[in-house]
Formats: structure tokens, C-alpha cells, sequence
């Protein structure tokens, strides 16, 4: 009896080492997922702005086109490029060409939709995607940034700055591709 009792004590002990041992493994599977999940979101970020790189935009363009295929709803599709902007880094600086693109986004995320999504396509170029909108409410959307980018001035060492963009607009047709569209709309 004293023999089945030990082993049984045992037992008892290899099972809850086993146990410790299992957790201490889920909880090293959580922490590396969170870090997986976090170098994701970096690798389809803009490290400057904030807004979805061409990695980011790729993707969510595709998950966006499938979803107005599916339901047959309208996507539009802008392409926005800061007006003068090599002169504005020629004269004023690269800080002040990265803060120009900082108050786009700003006002552009404070104007826009929650839905709509704002991808940095190139240096001082955009590309916004706005969901379930037609043609002539994207104009509006671009026409009401243009003037809540004019009303909200950047300062640059105390100095205003007058920061504007021309921008393309154009809605997706059914199973356009990405290229084509930006194409379009530029």
C-alpha cells in the first residue's frame, strides 16, 4: 500500500509539472502571436504617417474590391499628390515636408469616413479608398478635405504653411484591377 501510495504522490507531481509546463507554453504562444500580430501591422504601415503602406494598401484594396464584387456596391478610388512639395522641402526642409504629410493625414482622417482607408503611395502621394460611395460623393469627400486642409494651417517654426493637394478621382469598375484603377484615377 505504501508503494501504491508514493507512486501516486508521484504521479500527482508529474501531472502538475506537466500542467505548470503547459502553461507556461501557452502563455509563450500568446506572447509571440501578440508579437507576430504587431510586426504585421508594422509591415503594412507607414513608418512616418501612420497609414497603410503598399503592402497595407495591396491588401485592403483586394479585401475591398471583393466586397463591392460580392455586393455589387461602389468603391471609389483617389489618388492625392502635395502640391509643391519639393519646393517646400528645398526651402523649408525635410522636417517641414514630413509635417506637411502629417497634417494631411491628420486633417484626411478627421474629414473622411472611419471606413475610408488613406494608403501612402509614394513620397507626397495618396491614395484614399472610399467604400460604398459613388462618384460624385468621393468629389465632395475631396472637395470638403481641400477646404478643411486650407482652414487648418500648418505652423512651421511659427510660420504658416499653406499645404494643398490636386487630386484624381474615379470609381472602380466591377473586377478592375488595382493598377488600372490608380492608373485612372491619376
Amino acid at each position: 500500500e505504501a508503494l501504491l501510495e508514493t507512486r501516486g504522490l508521484h504521479s500527482r507531481d508529474e501531472i502538475r509539472t506537466a500542467r505548470e509546463q503547459v502553461e507556461r507554453a501557452e502563455r509563450k504562444i500568446k506572447l509571440l502571436k501578440n508579437e507576430l500580430e504587431q510586426l504585421r501591422e508594422l509591415a503594412h504601415a507607414d513608418a512616418l504617417t501612420g497609414t497603410l503602406n503598399r503592402n497595407g494598401l495591396d491588401e485592403t484594396f483586394a479585401r475591398e474590391a471583393a466586397r463591392a464584387d460580392r455586393r455589387s456596391s461602389p468603391l471609389c478610388v483617389a489618388l492625392l499628390d502635395l502640391d509643391d512639395f519639393k519646393r517646400l522641402n528645398d526651402t523649408c526642409g525635410h522636417q517641414a515636408g514630413d509635417n506637411a504629410l502629417l497634417h494631411l493625414v491628420n486633417v484626411a482622417r478627421e474629414t473622411l469616413r472611419p471606413v475610408d482607408i488613406i494608403a501612402r503611395f509614394g513620397g507626397e502621394e495618396f491614395v484614399i479608398l472610399l467604400p460604398d460611395t459613388g462618384i460624385e460623393a468621393a468629389v465632395s469627400a475631396l472637395y470638403r478635405l481641400q477646404r478643411n486642409l486650407a482652414a487648418n494651417c500648418l505652423l512651421h517654426t511659427g510660420q504658416p504653411l499653406r499645404v494643398t493637394f490636386s487630386a484624381g478621382v474615379t470609381s472602380r469598375a466591377s473586377c478592375e484591377h488595382q493598377s488600372t484603377v490608380i492608373s485612372r484615377a491619376d
